[in-house]
């Protein structure tokens, strides 16, 4: 069996995941039910970053482990979008470069938050216990209000791309705004004593 650790360490992977995915894949796309097939992937992808995790955390030190599992957890989520879904920043030539750089910033911080939120919350050092909990009221008080934007804008009726920015406007916003508390843990991890990670690599019971 799994370890707990492991399985809250999926559980809240997936929970953020499934987040976003329910705005983008079941409202927006109309799939209600068929959303959930998109978590299918996200469990691979977290079980290759509770890998990566384990591996970074024994050749690297510091705040450098996890800030490298976020830009490699990051960028594999990256390379997904543009070369498995198509969401690349060249298939789009006719938005702002600014636009389209804020997007793909966001999409590296959703793929990385699904990695690194779950590492932050594992993490049992008494020194990180505020930051995890500005985390979480900070993660679901934006999420709240983009499902609140979100169907508002389908109560009454909004143009396709009123929606579009309604739902997709505020999911911006909330990954851009965690890396703020990725900021804060790396520099924790920098002053404190190196964290032993636990996850999907953890001994099984």
């Amino acid at each position: 069996m799994f370890c707990p650790s492991t399985k809250k360490f999926f559980l809240y992977g997936l929970a953020v995941a499934g987040l976003e995915e329910f705005i983008t894949q079941g409202v927006l796309k109309g799939s209600y039910f068929s959303w959930v097939f998109t978590l299918i992937p996200f469990v691979v992808f977290l079980g290759i970053a509770g890998c990566a995790r384990a591996v970074l955390h024994k050749l690297v030190k510091g705040w450098r482990a996890a800030a490298l599992y976020h830009a490699v957890t990051g960028g594999i989520g990256l390379a997904v979008e543009w070369f498995i879904i198509g969401l690349s920043p060249w298939s789009d030539r006719s938005s702002p470069c600014l636009l389209i750089a804020l997007f793909q910033a966001s999409v590296f911080s959703f793929w990385g938050t699904v990695a690194l939120a779950p590492h932050i919350l594992l993490d049992a050092r008494p020194e990180i216990a505020p930051l995890q909990r500005r985390l979480r009221w900070t993660l679901a008080v934006m999420m709240s209000v983009t499902y609140v934007l979100t169907f508002a804008a389908k109560a009454v009726g909004a143009r396709q791309g009123t929606q579009f920015l309604a739902s997709i406007g505020p999911v911006v916003i909330t990954f851009l705004t965690m890396n703020v508390f990725y900021i804060q843990y790396f520099r924790t991890c920098g002053r404190s004593t190196p964290l032993v990670p636990r996850g999907p690599t953890s001994p099984r019971t």
